[in-house]
């Protein structure tokens, strides 16, 4: 059965954004993907966002709800950071937050009005690092912790309107930004901490499309009854 929803992504360019958006278009909705790169999933409408950039998302956003709703928001977008607590610039700090956690808000904000047309459902990304303690990711763990608090109290504040926000927290995931850690990573890294950084699931990788099907499940009528849930799915990191 085609699936009549209207679905934004955004991160949907590569990794868990990328996956998502293919899993929704098979399943027939209409998808429309937010990225920074137009290399989203073949039959996905791309929409062209920096999603740390207020007036991008406005437009974006305008841009997705020309059927008059939006039945599912995706916030999937991220990027990472590792490095020395002092060493951390203002830039990068401000970078971070500004996809991680605002970026989130801003679209969240955006889509508001369309998702309250039709009760729709949202799910935010965040990570293990939002959960437990993880030691020179300090900018990123912080974004995260507070994105899954943002999911947690918009849950509360947007049920009576039959709006459900859930978030994922991903373990080690096989996606460009896992790959990117091992080049940004500093070398100089105190042992006594730096396992914990290092840390890996046991066995291989989580596959995107892992963290896509728990994203397209949380989004779906058989989840009706679950708003407010943040779901580690990190093989018992946290």
């Amino acid at each position: 059965m085609t699936d009549p929803r209207v679905v934004v992504i955004t991160g949907a360019a590569s990794g868990i954004g990328f996956a998502t958006a293919e899993l929704f278009r098979d399943a027939g909705a209409t998808v429309y993907g937010l990225d920074i790169a137009p290399t989203v999933p073949d039959g996905v409408t791309y929409v062209e966002c920096d999603v740390g950039d207020k007036a991008a998302v406005d437009a974006a956003i305008a841009t997705c709800a020309e059927h008059g709703r939006i039945d599912v928001l995706a916030n999937v977008a991220g990027i990472v950071q590792f490095g020395r607590f002092e060493q951390v610039s203002e830039a990068e700090w401000d970078r971070v937050h500004a996809v991680d956690l605002k970026g989130p808000f801003f679209v969240t904000q955006a889509a508001l009005p369309h998702l309250k047309a039709c009760g729709g459902s949202i799910v935010n990304v965040s990570s293990v690092a939002g959960n437990v303690s993880q030691p020179y990711a300090t900018a990123y763990a912080a974004a995260k912790g507070g994105l899954t608090q943002l999911t947690k109290a918009l849950a509360l504040e947007l049920s009576p309107e039959g709006i459900r926000v859930n978030a994922i927290c991903p373990g080690t995931v096989d996606t460009p930004i896992v790959s990117h850690v091992a080049e940004i990573m500093p070398t100089d890294l105190d042992p006594r901490v730096a396992d914990r950084l290092m840390m890996m699931l046991p066995g291989p990788a989580i596959t995107p499309a892992e963290i896509g099907s728990a994203i397209v499940y949380l989004a779906s009528p058989e989840a009706r009854m679950i708003t407010g849930a943040v779901l580690a799915f990190d093989g018992g990191m946290s």
